[in-house]
């Protein structure tokens, strides 16, 4: 078997047999293919893409090209162990207040999460935002810490899916990233490495996200259901919207923050317009992950139990008791609207300068770009244009409005907390060009609002 017998049978659209993918993915593993070789393979499938057959035999040849995590250890008879994975956004700070909700309930995560590479932030740079947090630590210290308190939040295992990480860098090189088949081979090869029961997806659409419309939204999460389907792992995904940055804050500490208020939250300002696209997200995710894990299959008695341990506060404990875990800096804080101390993560905020943006007109908020306010992020520090990049934690936007608010000419739209000034020059066109204001109508204004920020629900049935 050669791999340009390979290349070239992809080339002209034929279908690649599971031992010419096993023998592609193995050599490749082991550093006896070049790098020019897996590249043309690359454009191959790009443009012809893959059929279902050919897309799973990669998935497996990927998960198993490396360790495969034995979470047997962490089994309880009846539950199942489910994983939840986001495809990334601007303002993404889901995972931080979904797990501990979800671990408060019962559901037992072991959790690796990626950082941060071009305009949609990483989970492991949020928490590394946190003084101390050690985000990289032995899987087998890892699963004792789900044994003792019910979670853990590490970064993505060097050791998993080495196939994946090593054509992920190549695509990234050979203008391959976008291709459904490949996203979703990378995604599903760690996640299937994992060694988890069930997976739930957060397939975000919009111009914060990968996937830009509805549609092809739809291609991924389906094509991920079907991997899922055919690996014996039963595979949902939520669809969610991109369209604007998820919540009032972008930046690592100040999304921690924003995380943190949520789950600190009273009943008012829980149900209030101001968490609601959050709201929305999180009691999706979390109920359906509740669902899955063999708990409780009623999705309305799981929001209503989703409600109860965050205002409770034990859902704010667990997020105290991973941090604490896994070595985060805490300190005891007096907290107003509870009218008692609260342990609060010591965060990596320092900002030397704070800059207010105001709006050059009277009108409705129409739109709020994400990709435009990740890339100004990037540009004040706080995200990576190469994976090796130095961030800023602490940088960030604070929104003052949202889409569909009202503003008048001169109403503070957001707040840009940054350390260069230059950084901020370069940041300032994006987010100048992030924001339309609009002269419409009160009730145009009212719809824009109230757009579902859960677009649609994937499962096998759909398949």
């Amino acid at each position: 078997m050669r791999m340009y017998e390979i290349i070239e049978k992809k080339r002209d659209k034929k279908e690649l047999s599971k031992a010419e993918i096993d023998y592609f993915i193995t050599k490749y593993s082991q550093d006896e293919i070049p790098d020019y070789q897996v590249s043309a393979l690359l454009m191959a499938i790009y443009l012809n893409g893959l059929t279902r057959e050919e897309l799973f035999h990669l998935t497996y040849a990927m998960a198993h090209s490396s360790k495969m995590l034995d979470l047997s250890e962490i089994k309880v008879p009846g539950k199942y162990i489910v994983d939840k994975h986001s495809t990334g956004g601007v303002g993404d700070k889901v995972t931080l207040i979904v797990l501990p909700i979800v671990a408060a309930l019962g559901v037992g995560v072991c959790k690796m999460s990626g950082k941060g590479l071009g305009f949609t932030g990483g989970t492991a740079d949020k928490l590394e935002s946190i003084e101390g947090y050690q985000i990289s630590i032995p899987i087998e210290k890892a699963i004792r810490q789900v044994q003792d308190i019910g979670l853990c939040l590490i970064s993505q295992s060097n050791e998993l899916a080495i196939a994946d990480k090593k054509l992920y860098a190549l695509r990234d090189l050979t203008a391959t990233v976008e291709s459904i088949p490949l996203i979703a081979s990378s995604i599903m090869s760690k996640k299937l490495a994992s060694g988890v029961d069930k997976i739930l997806l957060d397939v975000t659409v919009g111009s914060g996200a990968f996937m830009k419309d509805l549609e092809s939204a739809k291609k991924l999460a389906k094509t991920m259901v079907a991997i899922g389907k055919d690996a014996h792992v039963e595979t949902k995904a939520v669809i969610t919207s991109m369209a604007e940055p998820l919540g009032r804050n972008v930046g690592n500490a100040l999304e921690v923050k924003e995380a943190i208020s949520f789950l600190l939250a009273d009943e008012n300002t829980l149900m209030s317009d101001e968490m609601a696209d959050i709201r929305e997200v999180v009691f999706t995710i979390a109920a359906q992950m509740i669902s899955m894990s063999g708990i409780c299959e009623d999705i309305e008695q799981n929001k209503k139990d989703i409600a109860r341990v965050i205002l409770s506060g034990e859902a704010y404990g667990k997020l105290i008791e991973l941090i604490q875990a896994q070595g985060g800096k805490t300190e005891s804080v007096y907290v107003d609207w509870l009218g008692k101390n609260v342990e609060f993560p010591v965060l990596k905020e320092q900002v030397t300068f704070m800059k207010e943006i105001h709006a050059q007109s009277t009108g409705y908020i129409v739109s709020i770009d994400s990709k435009r306010i990740g890339e100004a992020l990037v540009c004040l520090g706080g995200g990576r244009k190469k994976k090796d990049d130095v961030i800023d934690y602490a940088v960030g936007f604070e929104f003052n409005k949202k889409v569909g608010d009202k503003v008048k000419e001169g109403d503070v739209v957001l707040r840009v907390l940054y350390n260069d000034k230059q950084y901020f020059e370069d940041a300032f066109s994006y987010i100048e060009d992030a924001i339309y204001i609009e002269a419409i109508e009160a009730r145009v204004a009212k719809s824009l609002k109230a757009k579902p920020h859960v677009l649609d629900m994937i499962g096998e049935i759909d398949l």
